[in-house]
């Protein structure tokens, strides 16, 4: 199964071709890395200048949304302002 299918974005040959498109330089590297519990794709190549650089593929927004608290958690207002 593709590592996009994983749910983690996509896979690393997509995003290889992306940074070779948007930087025109040679690619020199890839992997997946862990960032913030999931895992993103790292490209490693060499820019017009002749310098190593990296571009990690931007961490897709979660599919679910975090349901609103319900207002009966929050703490009653505290009635000492005027």
């Amino acid at each position: 199964m593709p590592q996009a299918a994983h749910g983690d974005g996509r896979s690393l040959s997509d995003t290889i071709r992306r940074v070779q498109r948007s930087t025109g330089g040679q690619i020199l590297g890839a992997e997946r890395v862990p960032f913030d519990g999931r895992n993103i794709n790292r490209v490693k190549y060499l820019d017009d200048r002749g310098r190593v650089r990296y571009m990690d593929d931007p961490v897709p927004e979660r599919s679910m949304p975090r349901a609103p608290r319900p207002a009966a958690e929050l703490p009653p207002p505290r009635g000492d302002n005027p």
